[in-house]
């Protein structure tokens, strides 16, 4: 028990040591250091080697680290905490490389559970949870065998092959731990946003989600892979395409964008925590998705243009004119929140009407202005592209098609923007990302009278199949232009060719589609978990229980309703029966069929005693019992019933009429030649037993 005990105690410092190593707070050396030496205190237990340092050099190594404690706190890490989790680590080690008594157990065990408890504080990540496991399970067995190893000491006694007994029972006791605890995560009713709801990560998409947009800042947001957000369709339209619209620019100065009106409006959210933009007005294909937004360096919210209402926990929400949705505070945090939003249709005008386009000035003021020193070539060219075109609809759809067909896509720019990025892209570069289209597009209408502003956003994202949900990343940043159209409102247009970059295929990307949808259940149900989602979850629970007994009722109405038809079409059919002369025809024969078969002996031994009665027929065993049977059924009606332990002939002996006791002598004397004599029964003697059976009935 000793040899378990003290694997078991290994097993929870490297556990926990090994949770607190995954935050990622704790430098190299530190890991290398404790690593090898629990490593090697470990080697030593399982071969069972003395401990290779005495209590009096434990004393001294402990004194020794007072200073370089302190040179650890003011020079080397030059902070508290991580000193003093050198000071733990080293504790550690050195109690595990000394003769331990009882307290010794207990401070190891109790400087393990500090050690989890730093890194669940240093991290909030799903591989906490993942060593959080094995560290319960470590601490199960190391408490259980604990202190059967005292009361082994005690009795002097040796307790041998619980390791597997034990090992399993410290499983099991864990995973009802786990199970209970999880029962209760969910069930306790929300007080507040808990811990880690409010840890915080590093924020990402440092440019290109601002007020003031540099050309090729989205360039270099899509350098990187990281996760941004996750989305789930939960309702609404299954094609529609969608893009994660972030922030809309309206001004261009020839090398970036930027809003004129930086204005925001807040907006009052309902009882349940939802936020109405605007009503429906069934001007596209409704959607309905659920997005988990990583903390980003930006207040923008991303949704399906044109967004509807939005629900979540928010500090608040606000507006811009360009209907763009803002945090009131940054997010420190991941947010999870419903997004309803309509996807607008594009619908072709009547080329063919008299009456022209007509837009409104506020919208031709704000959305039409070009850079003072824009090339005249850029305006030459737009109308090239779009001399042929009558409405907006038709020129935004020529400048669209004629940018996907003639330029090509690049991360890798290969050419100098200049003063004139836009007219370089256009007239000799040809290359370039979705920045530059984007910005080419809009200027290019610009120059032919259509409004136009740029937008910031993601494109839909990679779909994970595992989880069900949609996967963007920073390499999904991308830039498109919304129109204005009379009578439509702003539309998309995104004249950017397809990424010619294949993403990941094969068992690696499989294997990360799991592990991206456990990281997905792990954020959206456990560090966001909130009073707002647990009463989502119960009302969905309800709503199942619901469903599946109006499913039990109808269906049990159906059966009822099929088996009253199904007994009206039997007793249709048996009305009929009965009603045919037919029917009663067969079923008289069948029952003298039935009878007959069943009977059949009888009936043929009938037919032999009528014939003999006529002079024919041959006499034998079944004729003779089947006499001697019905005299004695004509002797029993008189009140002498045979007991079932007389003989025929004690019972014979027994009857109070002489005459018929010598009658059925006679019979009995008939009976026993036939049945058990075996010999023949002439006709004469057939002849008595009919003249006895003949007196009995007189």
């Amino acid at each position: 028990m000793k040899r378990y005990f003290q694997i078991s105690v290994h097993a929870l410092i490297l556990t926990a040591f090994l949770a607190l190593a995954l935050t990622g707070r704790l430098d190299a050396p530190s890991i290398i250091l404790f690593a090898v030496g629990a490593g090697w205190s470990f080697h030593r237990t399982i071969k069972d080697l003395p401990p290779p340092l005495s209590p009096k050099g434990a004393f001294v190594l402990s004194l020794v680290y007072i200073f370089v404690f302190l040179i650890d706190t003011g020079i080397v890490s030059r902070s508290f905490i991580p000193a003093t989790i050198h000071l733990v680590l080293f504790l550690e080690l050195v109690k595990l490389c000394q003769e331990k008594t009882d307290r010794d157990y207990f401070y190891l065990i109790v400087l393990a559970f500090l050690k989890i408890l730093a890194a669940s504080s240093l991290t909030i990540n799903m591989s906490f949870a993942v060593t959080l496991v094995f560290f319960l399970i470590a601490l199960v067995s190391t408490l259980m065998s604990f202190d059967m190893y005292r009361s082994e000491r005690k009795v002097s006694s040796r307790t041998a092959g619980v390791a597997v007994p034990l090992g399993s029972m410290s499983v099991w006791a864990t995973g009802w731990i786990l199970l209970i605890g999880v029962a209760l995560f969910f069930l306790i009713p929300r007080v507040g946003t808990g811990y880690f709801s409010r840890a915080s990560t590093p924020s990402l998409l440092l440019s290109g989600f601002t007020e003031n947009v540099q050309l090729g800042q989205i360039g270099q947001v899509k350098l990187s892979s990281a996760v941004v957000m996750h989305a789930k369709r939960i309702g609404g339209s299954s094609s529609a395409l969608v893009r994660w619209r972030g922030i809309a620019l309206d001004r261009f100065n020839g090398k970036g964008w930027f809003r004129t009106n930086r204005a925001h409006a807040a907006i009052a959210a309902a009882q349940n925590q939802t936020y109405t933009l605007r009503p429906m007005d069934n001007s596209g294909e409704r959607t309905h998705y659920r997005v988990l937004l990583e903390p980003l360096a930006t207040n923008a919210l991303f949704g399906p243009h044109r967004v509807r209402s939005i629900r979540g926990t928010f500090q608040g929400l606000e507006v811009d004119g360009d209907d763009g949705i803002f945090n009131r505070a940054p997010a420190l945090r991941r947010i999870q929140y419903e997004v309803i939003s309509e996807i607008p249709i594009r619908r072709m005008p009547n080329t063919a009407a008299a009456e022209p386009e007509q837009i409104p000035a506020d919208i031709g003021r704000q959305y039409l202005r070009l850079p003072p020193a824009t090339d005249p070539a850029i305006r030459a060219l737009a109308e090239q592209i779009t001399g042929q075109a009558r409405t907006i609809s038709e020129k935004a759809a020529a400048v669209e098609t004629y940018l996907k067909a003639n330029y090509k896509y690049t991360l890798e720019l290969d050419w100098t923007p200049g003063d004139q990025p836009v007219s370089t892209f256009l007239l000799s570069a040809k290359a370039g990302h979705c920045e530059y289209f984007a910005s080419s597009m809009a200027i290019l209408l610009r120059a032919v009278g259509v409004p136009t502003r740029i937008v910031n956003g993601f494109l839909m994202g990679e779909y994970n199949p595992i989880g069900g949900d949609y996967i963007i990343r920073q390499s999904d940043a991308h830039s498109w232009v919304e129109v204005y159209v009379p009578d439509q409102g702003w539309l998309e247009f995104d004249p950017t060719p397809p990424d010619p970059r294949e993403r990941p295929t094969g068992w690696m990307a499989q294997l990360a589609h799991y592990v991206d949808a456990a990281e997905l259940y792990w954020n959206s149900y456990i560090l966001v978990y909130d009073s707002g989602l647990q009463f989502q979850l119960f009302r969905s629970a309800q709503d199942t229980a619901q469903s599946f007994q109006t499913n039990i009722r109808n269906r049990s109405d159906q059966w009822i309703i099929r088996s009253q038809v199904l007994s009206d079409r039997v007793a249709g059919q048996m009305q009929r029966m009965f009603d045919n002369i037919a029917f009663w025809t067969f079923v008289t024969l069948l029952a003298l069929g039935i009878a007959g078969l069943r009977y059949r002996t009888a009936i043929r031994t009938q037919l032999v005693i009528w014939r003999l009665r006529n002079g024919a027929g041959t006499v034998n065993d079944d004729v003779i019992a089947e006499m001697f049977y019905r005299a004695a059924r004509l002797a029993e009606r008189e009140g002498h019933r045979r007991a079932p332990a007389q003989t025929w002939r004690e019972w014979i002996l027994a009857l109070p009429d002489a005459g018929g006791r010598g009658r059925l002598a006679k019979a009995l004397e008939i009976f026993e030649k036939s049945k058990y004599g075996r010999l023949p029964v002439s006709a004469a003697e057939f002849t008595v037993l009919e003249q006895a059976i003949r007196e009995l009935k007189a």
